[in-house]
């Protein structure tokens, strides 16, 4: 390779390079315009949040958000008391069905796998009803319990989808080999399986317990009085038929996202060694 084409290559590689952090900058900004927007306006006033909504406030408040706090604290409870057991429930039985699912092939592992794959796609909106009759005829319609089971009936199947991925990439020999040593299914599972897959159990877990949290339109259905609502479903009663105060529509959009972003701070660096390890494995 002569020392042009060096050069040549290089200068394309510079080029290309340039080009993909422009695109990624450009991507972060629009993503940011929005974040920006919500923080700024929950530091404002009602009249300054119409007046100015792009522009930084002239004197901080804490007033919006103190006001959605003190109404939001009981759905932030809720949200808490469902999301958690739905994502830690569907992370785990998730991980067991695609471990049963990896054991080996078969017609009966194909067709189970595909109903699992239907089952995560199909929309919720459409089962509702009979989700509904089955939560009124059980006595859990407007419980815990009722907002737990609907959502595990949706998330489960996600949980098993995106653990089966993690599933595929596990070392052959290692499992034959504690095989060979005599263990069995389960202590297969609970000693060598579940210790190598944790860090795609944790990406799964961070996955549902934002999708669960955000998730407005079950708890809608399945919830019929304020003291079981939970935060999605609150942050929606902000905006009225008859106008919004615009400024604790944002504090309450913010509050309401705060777990979720202290979830990913907190985890965000096992979400991505998580990806890693899966794109190691694909390798290997």
């Amino acid at each position: 390779m002569t020392k042009h084409s060096i050069l040549s290559y290089s200068t394309r590689n510079s080029l290309r390079m340039v080009i993909v952090l422009t695109v990624l900058c450009f991507l972060s900004l629009l993503w940011l315009v929005p974040v920006y927007s919500l923080l700024i306006n929950s530091f404002k006033s009602a009249a300054a949040v119409i007046s100015t909504p792009v522009l930084q406030p002239s004197g901080f408040s804490l007033g919006a958000l103190q006001i959605v706090f003190s109404e939001m604290k009981q759905s932030l409870v809720n949200s808490l008391i469902v999301t958690v057991p739905v994502a830690a429930i569907s992370t785990f039985l998730g991980a067991m069905a695609a471990y049963y699912l990896s054991l080996k092939q078969s017609v009966f592992n194909d067709v189970v796998f595909t109903i699992i794959a239907i089952a995560t796609f199909v929309p919720y909106q459409i089962t509702l009803v009979p989700l509904t009759s089955l939560a009124v005829q059980l006595g859990i319609l407007n419980t815990y319990y009722g907002l737990i089971f609907a959502f595990l009936v949706f998330y489960l199947p996600t949980g098993a989808l995106l653990m089966s991925i993690f599933m595929a990439v596990l070392p052959k020999r290692t499992l034959e080999a504690a095989r060979i040593d005599g263990a069995g299914d389960w202590l297969i599972f609970r000693k060598v399986v579940w210790p190598l897959v944790i860090p795609g159990a944790i990406s799964t877990f961070m996955f549902i317990i934002v999708e669960t949290w955000n998730n407005f339109f079950i708890p809608l259905i399945l919830t019929s009085t304020p003291p079981m609502r939970t935060a999605s479903v609150l942050v929606m009663s902000y905006s009225g038929s008859y106008g919004a105060l615009y400024n604790e529509s944002f504090a309450a959009a913010l509050v309401s996202s705060l777990l979720p972003l202290i979830l990913i701070v907190i985890l965000g660096r096992y979400f991505i060694r998580g990806f890693l390890a899966l794109g190691s494995g694909s390798k290997g």
